[in-house]
């Protein structure tokens, strides 16, 4: 098995999944105070960039308006907010690269520290099958009535938690890799993109760009309109473009 993994946010997306769910709740009148809280989740997002945010809180806070809500009933929304705010946020390029790799007979693995409820479905508009995320806990009461805690459970799969994950699906799938490649734009996913045969740095921040630049590692940047993906263009088939 030859494996193309890929981060969701800045990398396939553009933008950030969570971060546009946290408005959408907003407009949903799921949270009451909506200043205080995106006032906390920018402080939590310039603690990600930096690389010292802390997953367990920002968890706690942005799942706690799910607490007791339907399964089905956010699923609902999160399907409504996929198509709308997610969907036609995917880079053109994306698009090209997940052909390649499909063209080339890779698995294709996402692999996200946003939530599965956010993931799974832009994962199925990708035709990416198998979903590596943070895990929502759920209490399953009678007639199927499934709710939300507001917590999270597991592994998460953030900075070297990446690692543990894949090695755990690794274990679970009973394979060994013959080649792995990953795709990210963050200095979060440096344990990961250290850990495959072929890191590929896409709309790296700063951090990242510098590592990618001393190591070697292959870096595109797919927000400018210059740098199209075709399925020639996959790691170690071709040069940078």
């Amino acid at each position: 098995m030859r494996l193309a993994l890929f981060d969701l946010d800045d990398t396939l997306l553009d933008g950030d999944c969570s971060d546009r769910w946290n408005l959408w709740m907003i407009e949903q009148g799921w949270i009451s105070d909506a200043e205080a809280f995106m006032a906390r989740a920018e402080q939590m997002h310039q603690a990600y960039h930096a690389g010292k945010l802390k997953l367990e809180e920002y968890l706690a806070m942005t799942l706690a308006p799910l607490r007791g809500r339907r399964v089905k009933d956010v699923q609902k929304e999160v399907e409504r907010f996929a198509a709308t705010h997610l969907q036609p946020r995917i880079f053109e390029q994306a698009w090209a690269c997940l052909e390649a790799h499909r063209q080339a007979g890779d698995t294709l693995v996402l692999i996200s520290a946003s939530s599965r409820h956010l993931v799974e479905p832009i994962a199925t508009t990708l035709g990416i099958e198998h979903v590596l995320a943070v895990e929502l806990s759920v209490e399953h009461g009678i007639n199927e009535d499934a709710r939300y805690t507001g917590g999270s459970e597991g592994i998460f799969s953030y900075r070297g938690g990446k690692v543990l994950r894949l090695k755990q699906w690794l274990a679970e799938q009973q394979v060994i890799p013959s080649h792995t490649t990953f795709y990210s734009d963050s200095r979060n996913d440096l344990p990961l993109l250290q850990y495959v045969d072929c890191p590929v740095a896409v709309n790296p921040d700063p951090v990242l760009a510098e590592v990618a630049s001393v190591e070697g590692w292959r870096r595109l940047d797919w927000r400018t309109p210059t740098s199209a993906s075709s399925p020639n263009a996959l790691p170690g088939k071709s040069a940078h473009v």
